[in-house]
């Protein structure tokens, strides 16, 4: 896949290239300046944030926008929402108010390489990547907690994909990447429709397969975004819903495959018998991997049960060492000197024994001249 190289100047993309930010936000004012920054930083400029407050702070989110006001002019656009409608309500509030071609999700705790929207917009404003209908980074994944009113990192790792095009097998079973990394281009939204509003997790991925019935996703395999996870125990507000809301996450995605089938099975009733046969030698599959798995589990906790009982026989063992007096403690050291003599005494005797086995090969090969001597020695 071609690309524009981001030495061009910017002005070389098409006009319809601008670009529209969906930002959500709600009572997260700790992590909010970060996000603001990451936008505000990018050098590609053609861009206009619109800002949702979910239901959060109104005052509290204005007082902390009037430092960043000057700055962004008028290319910010803030959406308050009386009462909370959900992640992707409020992406669609964002989507509404906006007419640029090129959208993206930035989700209020995540942030972007400066270089993001230059090497993404280039792609899609490239004539020869005409065909894709959104493109997608690498990204950061970076592990923080927050600590006294502060944000800490703790880790960070890439996450890398290896195709040079999104494969939509696979996006069929698992999303390929978040929101942070994926800019797509607003006319599908004519084809496919907005954000599921009714799902309060998965939003992103249920838009994902239903872009990629339409058409491609590109990628540029650069690390230009940074994925934001932060330890499930701490503050509520400050939770990630891939961390935090594991459990519903599991559900919506059982809910979410269930829908799609049943309405392909509506459209298709015929594909029923077929995704009967094609799924049981996956489900004996799945239920052998799970076996497996169970032995392994059970396996491990017996390996740490013998570990948990040699570690106690050792503890014991030095106990009572350290009770012994010091006479015993004398006796305990020559025998400890006695073993090192007997140690090396056993080192020699393996060292001539080895120089010895020549001796010992020849003595053995010469076996019937020795019989006939001892012979000629008798009658003698």
């Amino acid at each position: 896949m071609n690309m524009l190289s981001p030495e061009h100047n910017r002005s070389t993309a098409p006009q319809d290239s601008d670009v529209a930010i969906l930002m959500r936000t709600k009572d997260r004012l700790l992590l909010l300046p970060r996000a603001l920054g990451s936008v505000l930083l990018q050098k590609f400029t053609r861009w206009h944030l619109y800002l949702v407050n979910d239901g959060g702070d109104r005052d509290a989110l204005e007082n902390l926008l009037r430092v960043y006001r000057p700055v962004f002019g008028d290319r910010l656009t803030v959406i308050h929402h009386e009462k909370s409608q959900g992640m992707e309500a409020a992406s669609n509030a964002a989507l509404r108010a906006g007419k640029e071609e090129l959208v993206i999700v930035h989700d209020d705790d995540d942030s972007w390489d400066t270089d993001f929207l230059l090497y993404t917009v280039l792609f899609l404003s490239d004539s020869q990547n005409a065909r894709y209908l959104g493109v997608a980074t690498d990204c950061v994944v970076i592990n923080e907690v927050i600590e006294d009113g502060t944000v800490r990192e703790t880790d960070r790792s890439v996450w890398r994909r290896s195709d040079g095009v999104t494969d939509f097998e696979k996006m069929l079973y698992t999303n390929a990447f978040p929101p942070i990394c994926f800019l797509f281009r607003r006319s599908v939204t004519e084809q496919i429709g907005p954000f599921d509003a009714n799902l309060p997790v998965l939003g992103d991925w249920d838009f994902n397969i239903r872009l990629m019935t339409e058409g491609d996703i590109g990628i540029v395999h650069k690390a230009l975004a940074n994925y934001h996870h932060r330890r499930p125990g701490g503050a509520a507000i400050y939770g990630n819903s891939v961390i935090d809301g594991v459990s519903s996450h599991k559900s919506q995605n059982i809910l979410l495959r269930n829908r799609l089938l049943r309405e392909t099975l509506h459209k298709n009733p015929e594909f029923l018998g077929l995704i009967m046969a094609l799924l049981q030698p996956a489900e004996e599959t799945r239920e052998k991997v799970e076996h497996s798995e169970r032995m392994l589990a059970d396996m491990l906790g017996h390996i740490c049960h013998l570990e948990h009982q040699v570690n106690e026989l050792i503890v014991r063992q030095h106990q009572q060492i350290n009770d012994q007096s010091s006479g015993h403690s004398k006796i305990f050291h020559l025998f400890h000197v006695a073993l090192n003599d007997l140690d090396q005494v056993r080192i020699v005797a393996t060292w001539q024994k080895k120089m010895m086995m020549p001796v010992y090969r020849a003595w053995r090969l010469i076996l019937p001249v020795r019989r006939i001597v001892a012979k000629i020695r008798r009658r003698v």
